[in-house]
């Protein structure tokens, strides 16, 4: 009898990011709420970019019947940033190893959407326009690799700030049309509703229908100011400085110095005290720190010593506070009864870490309106239930049913989160 002569083939890991499984972990959510949670994420990193850059943020959302634009006034999207997101071997992301409180929590949002709408309907492209240059990402599928197959062109486009496009079937059933059932996915305004609530600097814009900021002059931490070396643990500045020494390792970069380093983080500028923290090591590499293959933990651990002695801890009020007016003003817009406003904010420490909890509460002056419900992390609204089990048990013990016609507002701001999924749906306070 004949044998069967079994030979050693290849499967591409390019297809495990293009599948439903893989983009369900990535997202944090079921494929119904793709097309929300992709549009939060863009608007996350388009008001970041705004705040880096220190422009007031005005987002335009478009959405039509098979496409979703988010374009935005900030400076726009480097052209490198676009042609390494391509790479799929690796994670590209500005956030991953800083702690630092920003939004865009994904982390890897310009992978998602070029593989969202493929797994969505076996075909799909994004166009990204910023810095004078549209980019444009076709998938298809290529049956003898057995791989998706990324198509990328580039030419010349003039237009200021960054205006990224996403062909997705059916966008305005999906993310325009509200439904009577809880379990749907939030439609964009309403999505738009929980920015404007934690927000009060942007103006954002849905289909030509403006959301103006109600204080254009209102600050927060912004995504570009210094770290601060209070926020960092011997392994998470370890997993930083390791992050360094990769990029190094592999694109011939720039050597960072100590020196360099120390002055990254916040109140540790001054050329006295960059001296002072980084002591012998002031003019050596990062590469000092590195041991028989990992990071000598003890040198660390001293560099990390030395530059919280010399630099103070920031207060939590430091991160930015939304504050009782624009609750206030937010809830009477949207019909509460003025007299049962109710505000309470509360500032600490968290394991080390910072935090602004705040949360506001109202009756609607309507006895018919549904309970509204609204949870934001960092400046982001939450799609769904609010992502803490302590929060939801609160909620439930103040018996706040579906059909009560309040108004109950959480927000919170914190360094970094302690997400229990690679979605980052669910954290753990």
């Amino acid at each position: 009898m004949e044998k069967l002569q079994r030979e050693v083939l290849e499967t591409s890991r390019l297809s495990e990011y293009f599948t439903e499984k893989e983009l369900r972990a990535q997202i944090g959510y079921g494929a119904e709420y793709w097309p929300i949670a992709i549009l939060r994420e863009l608007i996350d990193n388009s008001l970041d970019a705004c705040e880096s850059a220190g422009i007031h943020p005005e987002i335009e959302i478009e959405i039509k019947d098979d496409f979703i634009t988010v374009s935005d006034n900030g400076t726009g999207i480097p052209p490198e940033t676009v042609k390494r997101s391509l790479d799929y071997l690796y994670r590209v992301s500005d956030k991953a190893y800083y702690i630092s409180p920003t939004r865009g929590q994904m982390g890897n949002a310009l992978k998602v959407i070029y593989a969202a709408p493929y797994v969505h309907t076996g075909s799909g492209y994004v166009e990204i326009t910023a810095c004078g240059v549209n980019h444009y990402i076709e998938v298809c599928h290529d049956r003898i690799a057995g791989t998706p197959k990324i198509q990328y062109e580039v030419t010349d486009f003039v237009k200021n700030g960054t205006s990224v496009k996403i062909a997705w079937e059916n966008s305005t059933r999906l993310l325009l049309e509200k439904s009577d059932f809880f379990t749907k996915p939030p439609t964009a305004k309403e999505l738009i509703r929980g920015y404007t609530a934690f927000n009060p600097h942007a103006t954002f814009i849905l289909n030509g229908e403006r959301f103006e900021c109600t204080n254009p002059t209102w600050e927060k931490w912004k995504p570009n100011m210094p770290t601060s070396a209070y926020w960092y643990n011997i392994e998470t500045l370890r997993d930083l400085v390791a992050g360094y020494l990769q990029k190094e390792r592999s694109n011939g970069n720039h050597k960072k110095t100590v020196r360099e380093f120390v002055s990254e983080f916040r109140g540790l500028s001054s050329t006295s005290k960059q001296k002072l923290v980084a002591g012998d090591f002031q003019r050596e590499y990062l590469n000092i720190f590195e041991k028989d293959g990992d990071i000598d933990k003890e040198k660390l651990s001293a560099l990390l010593g030395a530059m919280q002695r010399e630099s103070a801890e920031p207060k939590p009020k430091a991160l930015g506070i939304i504050g009782k007016d624009h609750f206030t003003s937010w809830m009477l817009a949207h019909n509460a009864s003025e007299n049962t406003i109710k505000y309470i904010k509360k500032e600490g420490l968290d394991n080390g870490l910072p935090y602004v909890l705040e949360i506001a509460f109202a009756v609607n002056n309507s006895d018919d309106a549904p309970r509204l419900i609204i949870t934001g992390l960092n400046w982001s609204p939450v799609i769904g239930d609010p992502p803490d089990r302590t929060l939801r048990d609160a909620i439930q013990r103040a018996r706040i049913d579906r059909h009560d016609p309040v108004i109950f507002i959480i927000h919170i701001s914190r360094p970094r989160f302690e997400f229990m999924d690679r979605g980052k749906t669910r954290i753990e306070l």
